[in-house]
């Protein structure tokens, strides 16, 4: 509560509460003295706070004299525990991701990103590793030169971000997190070298 006494605060709440209900008095008894029953009429004063242990007997205290009743609600809806029930999406119906495709004979790997579905992405790589000549990816090269094959059952996502720029980012970061890289080096040119040292303690 801001580091204020508990006392000093529960003292300034007793007192607005009290100047709370004097006018809220003075507005009930105007309002009375134009209807007939006015005697036979019963007025309630309600104050709903939000419930807090250990301090809900705090504000008991502040309004037992006040002639008004107390009520508590709870800060914890159900919708904080029970979500939207939605599937969730297969890594490759996922977009906007970081991804990570292995080799299946050696601990060689690639890192990309794509805003476009995963799904799209692996095959245009599967398209292009199907080339024997002309520009060749560095997956492909890998294919050629070592006769390796790539998982493409289990392409990992190993980063999600809306966001161009942040996505560009974390495929530089998780690219230089590899053991045996495929990327260009060029893939990671424009990644600040401050992020070099942190990534340096990691290994």
């Amino acid at each position: 509560m801001n580091d204020y006494p508990l006392d000093f605060i529960f003292n300034t709440i007793n007192l607005r509460l009290k100047s709370l209900l004097h006018n809220k008095t003075l507005k009930q008894n105007n309002d009375i003295t134009t209807q007939n029953d006015k005697d036979d009429m019963e007025i309630k004063t309600w104050f709903t706070i939000p419930y807090t242990e250990g301090i809900d007997g705090k504000f008991r205290e502040v309004v037992r004299d006040l002639d008004v009743n107390l009520s508590f609600y709870s800060l914890n809806k159900l919708n904080c525990f029970i979500g939207p029930q939605k599937d969730r999406l297969s890594n490759l119906q996922q977009k906007n991701v970081i991804y990570k495709i292995n080799c299946k004979d050696c601990d060689a790997s690639y890192v990309g990103q794509t805003k476009r579905t995963l799904k799209t992405r692996v095959k245009e790589h599967k398209n292009d590793i199907r080339k024997s000549n002309g520009n060749l990816s560095v997956l492909s090269e890998h294919r050629l030169e070592l006769n390796h094959e790539f998982d493409w059952d289990d392409v990992k996502v190993v980063d999600s971000e809306r966001w161009l720029y942040k996505r560009r980012i974390s495929e530089m970061l998780h690219i230089k997190l590899q053991n045996n890289s495929l990327n260009l080096q060029s893939d990671t040119d424009f990644l600040h070298h401050s992020y070099l040292s942190i990534l340096n303690n990691l290994h």
